[in-house]
């Protein structure tokens, strides 16, 4: 596997020159350092105060012909980045690439989760997109810094790029286990590393509250609108049809996404016109007062009316498994589609977080909902004054949002 190549180019050895602190007579001397990059990583080494220059050019001929010797060659194993995490997966994971009916097979003798190796495959492909790596006994030091500014670009959360930085330090640590780096090498350990600081955190959130926490009502418009028209273009689309009826729902009842993804359509009260959201052994609530019904106004009754006539199982919000809806291949979750979505209406930015806010706010300031009300809707009382419901609380909360719709 390239083997035969040398395992790093020839070194060259910089002199450096710095000018001291003024001596008590007010006059200056010079010092030299000598510097170089070795497997990736600068060294450094000082010639002392009183070094002159010749002494330093001959001191950086010595040290440059000593660490281009043959016989000094540490006995590394050169590996590009690519075929790293070749190797990588096919160790820890083999049968990672087979088809998905083949690698369950394959999953029963990892030592971790289908999870962790999408995790780590992912970050593996991430690296070598951001950091174009070569060869891995070459990859710098400042390679992480690279890493932190463009992945924080990309990610909604600092944490997101800490975990990738706690893979990395993993990773890096495997290159000199298997001999592909020199030891104490890892640009990603050591103290603050696997981390991207708090410094860096702090503006990461200040980018993140800068961003807009809830739809305007023109939003929530643009969204339903280009939903529909999305399936009256391919009514055929089921997928279409889902991410319609999934857009709807968020909209007009501002429920938590993963309540609204393990929905049943036997907890849909049709005649009541109320949802019951409920424990779940796939989903727990998010608290106890979380287990209540929810009013639907009419314009969503419409829509799941509709998304009914399509029903392929149990659940409101399936995939193609006939399972909740939680979770797919990128750019087929969820989220990555309500983001396409409103994209395609003209809206930058869009969670489904956003829908919960939007209601908040438009339910008082535009419906005319009480704050009780909303409260009510969003199931944000205490445990106690939500622990029963009867009859009469069901017709109010189905009167109170009857007549809601963003289109009026």
């Amino acid at each position: 596997m390239s083997s035969r190549l040398p395992i790093r180019k020839f070194i060259k050895v910089w002199i450096k020159k710095r000018k001291n602190n003024r001596l008590k007579d007010g006059s200056r001397t010079t010092s030299y350092t000598l510097e170089w990059v070795e497997f990736g990583r600068r060294r450094f080494q000082s010639l002392g105060k009183h070094a002159s220059a010749t002494y330093a050019r001959q001191a950086a001929a010595d040290l440059e012909k000593e660490l281009n010797a043959p016989d000094r060659r540490e006995s590394l194993d050169p590996i590009t980045w690519d075929d790293f995490q070749k190797k990588y997966l096919d160790t820890h994971y083999p049968g990672h690439d087979l088809p998905p009916a083949g690698r369950k097979e394959a999953e029963r003798a990892w030592g971790k989760s289908l999870k962790s190796m999408l995790g780590e495959r992912r970050v593996l492909k991430d690296f070598g997109r951001i950091a174009q790596p070569g060869w891995c006994h070459e990859i710098a030091g400042d390679v992480r810094e690279t890493y932190v500014q463009k992945r924080l670009v990309e990610v909604p959360s600092a944490d997101s790029v800490n975990a990738d930085l706690r893979l990395l330090r993993l990773f890096f640590n495997v290159l000199e286990d298997w001999k592909h780096r020199p030891e104490d090498s890892n640009p990603f350990s050591g103290r603050g590393r696997a981390s991207v600081g708090a410094r860096q955190k702090r503006a990461k959130q200040r980018i993140m509250e800068a961003k807009p926490k809830h739809f305007t009502r023109q939003q929530i418009v643009a969204l339903l609108d280009q939903a529909d028209r999305e399936v009256a273009e391919r009514p055929e689309d089921w997928g279409r049809r889902r991410l319609q009826a999934l857009v709807y729902f968020a909209a007009y009842t501002g429920a938590r996404i993963g309540e609204v993804l393990h929905l049943e359509w036997d907890e849909i009260d049709w005649e009541a016109g109320i949802a019951w959201l409920n424990f779940k052994i796939e989903h727990d609530l998010k608290t106890e007062g979380a287990a209540a019904p929810i009013g639907l106004p009419d314009a969503l009754i419409d829509n799941l009316r509709d998304w009914e006539r399509h029903r392929t199982c149990r659940w409101v919000f399936p995939n193609a498994k006939q399972k909740p809806w939680v979770t797919s291949t990128p750019g087929y979750k969820p989220l990555d589609q309500l983001k396409a979505l409103a994209g395609r209406a003209g809206i930058d930015h869009a969670t489904w977080k956003m829908f919960r806010h939007s209601m908040t706010t438009h339910a008082k300031q535009w419906f005319g909902l009480s704050a009780e009300q909303v409260k009510s809707q969003l199931r944000h009382t205490t445990t106690e004054t939500q622990k029963h419901y009867d009859q009469h609380d069901k017709e109010n909360l189905r009167a109170m949002v009857r007549g809601l719709d963003f289109r009026r």
